[in-house]
């Protein structure tokens, strides 16, 4: 029985002998230990498969280890394409961390300008105890909408405003591209005042600058059939108008408006609700907010008339 332990360990040390010359002898063997000892022949079987399986699996592991060097350094040497590819993942990487820190810097920095800008122009206009834009009305609810438009609304407005909203129509900063986008069409920083008057006017007519955004926006709404005409007193501005009384009577209102130093963009005259918008650049905070409102006031006094 020793002895054929150790020849078994030997067969399973050498797993590639050739033993094709013992076919013979090794039925022999094995009939004479079951004739002698049923039991330890069972036992040495099972030991013999254990042996057998020991070998195969020193033979698996050296095939996978074998194997996996082979795997590890073709993976070491990648071809050059995938190299490239590994470089240029990274630097695309950057790349979109560096543009997002920068649209994230923009987003931040135009809206710190907005807010600040909106509320330089909120103080300027209560600045005076009495004028600016109390002229307009006592009570004023205000509330931003987003970082581009300031809204300050008047329900109860003094004559000739049955109410009134003063809106400040910021740049949009905060975003680079609506930014261009919208100074290539003309968008700048305007103050709007959009008014109900206590009456409705007799006469109609929209006074509007073509190179404004104010002034773009607002022509898809004139009526088809009004007629155009250049104003005498305000420049580039084209007046549309429904017959040559409402030409001069807006005549009469860029000129009063150019006296007071403003620069109109849009003056509206409407029969329907808000019967009273007009828009023009943000005024010089070095003035006083007074004079601006009370040019507005007359304004829409004349606008009656």
């Amino acid at each position: 029985m020793v002895a054929a332990e150790l020849a078994l360990a030997e067969a399973a040390a050498l797993p590639r002998l050739d033993l094709r010359h013992h076919e013979r002898q090794q039925p022999h063997s094995v009939v004479r230990r079951e004739d002698r000892h049923a039991e330890h022949v069972a036992e040495h079987a099972e030991h013999e498969e254990r042996l057998h399986r020991g070998a195969d699996l020193e033979r698996v592991l050296r095939d996978l280890v074998a194997g996996e060097a082979v795997h590890e350094f073709a993976q070491g040497r990648p071809p050059a394409a995938r190299g490239g590819r590994a470089i240029v993942a990274p630097a695309m990487q950057e790349l979109i961390g560096v543009l997002a820190v920068a649209v994230v810097a923009w987003f931040a920095g135009g809206t710190i300008w907005n807010v600040r800008l909106g509320r330089e122009l909120m103080r300027w206009m209560q600045s005076d105890a009495e004028g600016g834009l109390r002229l307009l009305g006592s009570r004023t609810t205000v509330r931003w909408l987003g970082s581009t438009v300031v809204e300050m609304v008047i329900n109860d407005g003094k004559p000739p405003f049955a109410s009134v909203a003063v809106v400040i129509f910021l740049e949009p900063r905060d975003l680079p591209w609506m930014w261009a986008l919208g100074r290539a069409r003309g968008r700048r920083d305007t103050l709007i005042v959009r008014g109900v008057l206590r009456r409705a006017p007799v006469l109609e007519l929209e006074a509007l600058d073509p190179a404004s955004w104010s002034g773009r926006d607002a022509l898809p709404r004139v009526p088809r059939d009004w007629l155009v005409g250049q104003a005498a007193a305000a420049g580039d501005v084209i007046v549309h108008h429904a017959d040559a009384a409402a030409l001069e009577h807006a005549d009469a209102l860029l000129a009063l408006a150019e006296r007071a130093g403003l620069v109109v963009r849009r003056l509206s005259v409407r029969r329907t609700e808000p019967n009273f918008q007009l828009h023009v650049p943000l005024p010089d905070r070095r003035e006083p907010a007074r004079a601006f409102f009370e040019a507005v006031r007359d304004l829409a006094e004349r606008a009656l008339a």
